[in-house]
């Protein structure tokens, strides 16, 4: 986890990654989707986690950015509230 990071969701989004296909998942909470890195991170120390699966089917992405199995969701995303979102990750 990034201490630089925000949370951009408190839950987690379901997207289809393919099977080989190498991804740059958002660890900062900047980008525009929440999901893929477009460069937000920039002004922060965050970097994004590259990640490419061996089976192609829908992953739950960590919005909130502070899940242990990051990229992925592990219900961490539960410690924050709504008045959470947009503001700094707990570390």
């Amino acid at each position: 986890m990034c201490k630089d990071a925000i949370v951009f969701r408190n839950r987690p989004e379901g997207v289809t990654l393919e099977a080989g296909v190498t991804y740059m998942i958002c660890a900062c909470g900047r980008s525009k989707d929440g999901v893929f890195c477009d460069g937000s991170h920039e002004t922060t120390e965050c970097l994004p986690k590259e990640v490419s699966v061996e089976k192609t089917k829908q992953y739950h992405i960590c919005m909130c950015k502070t899940s242990g199995n990051f990229p992925f969701c592990d219900g961490t995303h539960s410690i924050y509230s709504d008045s959470e979102v947009g503001k700094a990750v707990k570390i």
